[in-house]
């Protein structure tokens, strides 16, 4: 199989080829590491290439089986293999565990041969640090892929593997999904497991995922993912006859859609991001789907205090287990300044400040709650703009000062519309929609009840059959 064909497949058409046994599994693999080669100096979005993972003569059983595809460097811990979390505290650490995501992607067949570039601790809206740089975007490399999943979503785009992990705790999979062009979920809070170390990331916010091309790659990679593992503080189970399933019927019965392009912190979105909302809208509605334009309506700021709160707290948290862990103290100077200042503002924190925050969360959720009791679906931008240059974004290591909550609003700058349904839980899926005056992809949102990712992803691949999207690649692409 040449290069071009290669990165023309989906993770599904790939892994129908090793099952046909027309390329192998270490064909594929060594495919995708000169793709790698290819793009990656001008993206630096891959700090590491598994070499002794390219080999691999008998591809497993799985869904997925003899996939190569590449893992974020924070969250999904692969035993024996560093995992640095962009941070120089962390350098040099290597977990003696497969966190749960890990070891059911590798029961699914899947090749992990390389890990990808994230923000310090995963905190920004953009992917930079001070350990392996900067990542760009394929579509202008002079241009951010967001955070802090920028590197997955990167390479992803770039053609070099079909899927990469991604997490999320307040946009760090739909963001980067959406300005690079790909489809990225938030899963129901709860069905992807985030053990064995913890029973929730980040107090209920961040779950594991992963960025891929095409709708049918997300819903496989849910089959691979999702389900109760035992130990998990609650019990939620995945679609019954699965979501690859899912995908092959038709809907029951027309929704009820809302669609807003409001935005509940102030600025309104660019026009090429309300544009898409309108688009896709009109799509839905010639579907048969009944559109209602509405939005929740709650306080952004007690939103966003809360938010910060419980950020900050569980950053720090983290932050001083791995110090303890590694025996390595939290010396000044080895933070990078933002991340100093939410660590130190996390440590003022008191248990009752966390629980507060908290009970924000409960009654935003039971606003959400009573919206969608009225609708099946929201629609809205993913974000506020698509990618911005490098040299406009925010540094996540200003020389001068900054503080928590300062650096927080540039974080949550491009994701209003995103980190709310973190707090609810919602599954929330995005996937590429048009493309902005100036060739950048914009994305649109689809939000769905507590576990009907189902529904996401069958209105999901019908909008992306009606815009021929996966025809679409960037200028930095592994078959140029």
């Amino acid at each position: 199989m040449r290069l071009d064909e290669y990165t023309k497949l989906d993770a599904t058409a790939l892994a129908r080829c090793i099952r046909r046994g027309e390329i192998t599994a270490t064909e594929a693999a060594e495919l995708g590491v000169r793709a790698i080669e290819r793009v990656n100096p001008d993206l630096n979005a891959v700090i590491e290439v598994f070499e002794d993972r390219v080999e691999m003569p008998n591809a497993r059983d799985g869904l997925l089986a003899g996939v190569p595809i590449l893992n974020k460097d924070f969250s999904f811990s692969d035993a024996g293999r560093l995992q640095e979390m962009g941070s120089r505290l962390a350098e040099g650490y290597r977990p003696g565990f497969d966190s749960s995501s890990v070891k059911r992607l590798k029961s699914g067949g899947l090749n992990i041969i390389g890990r990808t570039t994230t923000p310090e601790f995963g905190n920004s809206g953009l992917t930079e640090n001070l350990l392996t740089g900067v990542s760009r975007n394929p579509w202008d490399t002079a241009c951010t892929p967001g955070g802090s999943s920028g590197g997955s979503a990167a390479i992803v785009a770039a053609g070099a593997v079909p899927i990469a992990t991604a997490g999320d705790g307040g946009g760090s999979t739909r963001t980067p999904a959406a300005l690079c062009g790909l489809v990225g979920l938030k899963a129901t809070r709860g069905l992807i497991p985030v053990g064995p170390q913890k029973g929730e990331g980040g107090s209920g916010l961040t779950g594991p995922f992963a960025v891929t091309r095409t709708t049918r790659d997300c819903a496989a990679v849910l089959d691979i993912l999702a389900g109760f593992d035992p130990g998990d503080p609650y019990r939620i189970e995945a679609a019954p006859n699965g979501y690859c399933q899912a995908l092959t019927l038709p809907l029951d019965r027309p929704l009820r859609i809302a669609f807003s392009t409001q935005n509940w912190a102030g600025p309104k979105p660019r026009q090429s991001n309300c544009r898409a909302v309108e688009d896709v809208v009109r799509l839905l509605g010639s579907a048969g789907h009944h559109i209602e334009e509405a939005t929740p309506v709650f306080s952004w700021d007690a939103f966003f205090d809360a938010t910060v709160t419980v950020m900050c707290a569980n950053l720090a948290t983290g932050i001083d287990g791995l110090s303890r862990a590694l025996d390595r103290p939290v010396l000044p100077g080895l933070l990078q300044t933002s991340t100093e200042a939410s660590y130190q503002h996390g440590k003022s924190l008191s248990a009752v400040d966390l629980l507060a925050a908290l009970g924000v969360f409960n009654d935003i959720s039971r606003r959400f709650a009573a919206f969608f009791s009225d609708y099946d679906v929201l629609v809205l931008p993913t974000n506020v703009q698509p990618a911005q240059r490098l040299e406009a974004a925010y540094s996540c290591d200003p020389k001068s000062g900054i503080g928590a909550f300062e650096y927080q609003q540039n974080v949550y700058s491009n994701d209003h519309f995103l980190a709310p349904f973190n707090t609810t839980g919602q599954p929330s899926l995005t996937l590429p929609a048009s493309m902005s005056p100036d060739g950048m992809p914009v994305g649109v949102q689809l939000v769905g009840t507590m576990c009907e990712e189902r529904i996401l992803l069958q209105l999901a691949q019908y909008l992306e059959t009606e815009t021929n999207w996966t025809d679409r690649r960037p200028g930095c692409h592994a078959a140029a």
